[in-house]
């Protein structure tokens, strides 16, 4: 081309390459107080790189990065330095610095929930922390939390809010989150017995059981009283001081063997709980019985004798048995000893030994089977005297044998006893309810007299009189003076009234009968026909019948 009018010359030249512009900034950051910042050397922005050239790192500080860098001296600079990479050196670099940022931490103030129990003061109330860091405490804060709840003493039931605030902190933005007081009720939750061994019939006041109580209030005191309504059907019988509950009366398990009684317990806040409590009585074996036995006295006999036992039981339990035994301290006084028969009444058999007289003391015994244990009574013995008196031994003597004339008048002396009873006959003339009896028996007569000794012991003795129809004490009087006077005005045969049979004749000197009669009766006054005899001699015969003795005799009249 129209290079063609040029001479070309080409001599090399100069290319001078100089360092392009490399700015290198560091990225800002921001952390919350007491994080800590490490830099990875990547934290940076740059402008002007070309090529293929790229930076791998730099070197980042900050006096910002430590935890304890507080917001109050941020914001902090970001030094970035020495740069490293590939192909920098065609660079000229220029740092840019930046800046930390350091934002307060969230600290959660947490009002604590609380509880307390009805009528009781409000307890402490406090706060939890969430979110310190470096160690720190409510000692940092700048002013201190308040916490408040609207529940008082005396506040109801319910739930109560606790709210905290007023707190402030360089470094912490703070967050409350508010707490319960939950009042609760401070009754109590259950009320129970400790139970004593209660026998039967102890006395008044003895300690049944001691009471106790809980509550979910750990500073409850309680106090106890007996209070009317369902399960009270006994508090009569028992009385509560302090926590001891006691008896009011003497109880008998056979008579109610379970007891129950209605207990309030209530709290010092005046929180109370009903509770029926059961009390159990333990049963003591009670002693048998048997009635008294009145004591014996007899006369000796051979005759087994019964003495009633009554009244017997095992005591007021009625599904016991019992067995008897008897024993005596003179065993010598009997031949046999023992006890008959079954049920409430009895009978104690004993036999005296032949010829025993004296006293005994005899011990019943009755026995049941119930035991002894808790201080029960299983037995009980009854005592009583036996004293056995001997009989009076009786004679019987007669004044005139045993053998006499019909129409003796016989002393019959009684001995050895106190009184005397004969029993009755048509012979006797006097002396009955006397130690000397006078009889006239006119036949063979056997004479029983009872002598009774100081002691009332009655024997009988017998001694029967011979009676002889001998005719040996039939006698007439000799004198017949029948002027009134009372003396010989009748011709008197002795003992003619024992020989009823007879028939008397009298006659005189001339041999004429002036008087008969049959069964003379001592009655003839020296009559004839009604008429006064003349004095003188006259004679009698007594005929006693057939076959039999005749007796004669004579009588003078005499007459002024």
């Amino acid at each position: 081309g129209k290079l063609g009018n040029y001479a070309l010359s080409n001599p090399d030249g100069t290319l001078t390459v100089t360092q392009k512009t490399l700015t290198i900034t560091a990225s800002a950051r921001s952390k919350t107080y007491g994080d800590a910042v490490t830099f990875a050397g990547n934290e940076f922005t740059s402008t002007g790189l070309i090529n293929s050239d790229a930076i791998s790192g730099v070197t980042l500080s900050s006096t910002g990065a430590a935890p304890a860098a507080t917001v109050a001296g941020s914001t902090y600079p970001i030094l970035i330095t020495a740069a490293t990479g590939n192909g920098l050196d065609n660079y000229t670099i220029s740092y840019v610095n930046n800046v930390l940022t350091v934002n307060r931490k969230a600290l959660t103030i947490t009002a604590e929930n609380k509880e307390k129990f009805l009528g009781t003061a409000n307890p402490t109330l406090t706060v939890a922390y969430t979110g310190f860091v470096n160690g720190e405490t409510a000692s940092v804060f700048t002013a201190p939390v308040s916490i408040n709840t609207t529940a008082a003493t005396n506040s109801p039931l319910g739930d109560y809010p606790i709210t905290a605030g007023g707190a402030a902190a360089a470094n912490y933005t703070i967050v409350y989150v508010n707490g319960v007081l939950k009042i609760k009720p401070g009754a109590p939750t259950s009320v129970s017995l400790v139970a004593a061994t209660l026998l039967e019939n102890s006395p008044t006041g003895t300690i049944a059981g001691n009471l106790s109580s809980t509550s979910d209030d750990p500073g409850a005191t309680f106090t106890y009283s007996l209070v009317s309504g369902p399960g009270d059907t006994d508090n009569a019988l028992f009385a509560i001081s302090g926590s001891s509950v006691s008896t009011a009366a003497v109880l008998d398990y056979e008579t109610k063997p379970v007891y129950s009684i209605l207990v309030r317990s209530t709290t010092q806040y005046g929180f109370s709980l009903d509770k029926t409590i059961t009390i159990n009585l333990t049963d003591v074996n009670e002693v048998p019985t048997l009635a008294a036995v009145a004591n014996q006295t007899i006369c000796y006999t051979r005759v087994s004798q019964n003495v009633s036992l009554t009244g017997i039981s095992a005591g007021p339990e009625t599904n016991q048995n019992v067995g008897l035994t008897v024993s005596s301290n003179n065993a010598g006084l009997f031949d046999a000893l023992s006890i008959t028969g079954n049920g409430a009444a009895r009978n104690l058999v004993y036999q005296l030994r032949s010829g025993a007289v004296g006293t005994a003391t005899v011990t019943v015994t009755v026995k049941d089977n119930g035991g002894t244990a808790n201080g029960g009574l299983d037995t009980y013995s009854r005592t009583f005297l036996i004293t056995v008196n001997a009989l009076p031994v009786l004679g019987i003597s007669s004044d005139k044998g045993i053998e006499i004339s019909k129409g003796a008048v016989v002393a019959l002396n009684a001995t050895g006893a106190a009184s005397y009873n004969w029993a009755a006959d048509a012979s006797i003339l006097s002396g009955n309810g006397t130690a000397t009896l006078q009889v006239r028996p006119n036949k063979t007569t056997t004479y029983t007299v009872t002598g009774a000794n100081a002691s009332g012991c009655v024997e009988t003795k017998s001694i029967t009189i011979t009676v002889l129809e001998d005719y040996m004490l039939i006698s007439g009087t000799n004198i017949l003076t029948p002027n009134g006077d009372g003396k010989n005005d009748f011709l008197v045969i002795r003992n003619i009234d024992m020989y009823p049979n007879n028939e008397i004749k009298i006659y005189d000197l001339a041999g004429r009968v002036v008087y008969s009669k049959k069964a003379y009766d001592n009655t003839w006054g020296g009559t004839f026909n009604g008429s006064p005899l003349a004095k003188g001699t006259y004679y009698y015969i007594i005929d006693f019948g057939d076959g039999k003795l005749k007796k004669k005799g004579f009588v003078s009249i005499v007459r002024d």
